[in-house]
């Protein structure tokens, strides 16, 4: 599965792209899950992040994420696809 994560664009970027966060608002959220996690170990996503400032809301989250998932299950046809019909 980690040959997958590689090549999956970053949550942060798909918002940008779409024009949801600025990259900014990306650096931000960014900075903050570093700090939880330094301060508390916690593991905070970038998405509930930004919901909790107000920049996205939680169906914004869900379609991104659901953009990830498409963009993986592209990349695995394409590898599957590669091992069967080569010579």
């Amino acid at each position: 599965m980690g040959l997958f994560k590689k090549n999956r664009k970053k949550f942060g970027e798909i918002l940008i792209e779409k024009g949801l966060a600025t990259k900014s608002d990306d650096e931000e959220a960014l900075k903050l899950q570093q700090e939880a996690w330094e301060a508390k170990q916690i593991q905070k996503r970038i998405g509930a992040i930004l919901c909790e400032k107000g920049v996205i809301e939680m169906t914004d989250v869900e379609n991104v994420l659901e953009e990830q998932k498409r963009f993986e299950g592209f990349i695995l046809k394409g590898l599957i696809y590669s091992i069967f019909h080569s010579k």
